[in-house]
């Protein structure tokens, strides 16, 4: 089975989706608060594996990235443990943000690739028809 440059930029479009939504979903968390570092929210991120030249991306999966959750000493918050801490996600929002413009530009650049492949076909066609 032979697959297309249309194949792979698709599939590059799906990862940047992708990785978009998790920016989003990370950032939108940030500032959620928790009883206990094992309740708190942790920032996950995207990891794909290459497959071989012709088939793009292998595979596409989230896993939470191995961050300790920052611990704030506040004794009046409702959420506070018996010590007075509340635990907060270690989001990084500069990393987040260049999460996000980076698979903007991918994005950008896969949509790129499949219009050019397009009018390499539509010329392709042209000229075979002369």
């Amino acid at each position: 089975m032979s697959v297309s440059v249309f194949d792979i930029s698709l599939s590059g479009l799906e990862l940047q989706r992708l990785k978009s939504d998790v920016v989003a979903l990370n950032i939108s968390n940030s500032s959620t608060v928790a009883r206990s570092a094992a309740e708190v929210y942790r920032p996950i991120e995207v990891l794909a594996t290459a497959g071989n030249y012709s088939d793009g991306i292998g595979s596409i999966s989230t896993v939470e990235r191995n961050v300790e959750p920052h611990r704030i000493h506040d004794p009046s918050h409702p959420f506070a443990d018996d010590k007075g801490f509340v635990y907060k996600p270690a989001v990084d929002s500069v990393r987040e943000m260049i999460n996000l413009m980076t698979a903007t530009r991918s994005y950008q650049a896969n949509i790129q690739v499949l219009e050019a492949s397009k009018k390499l076909i539509q010329w392709a066609i042209e000229s075979g028809a002369k």
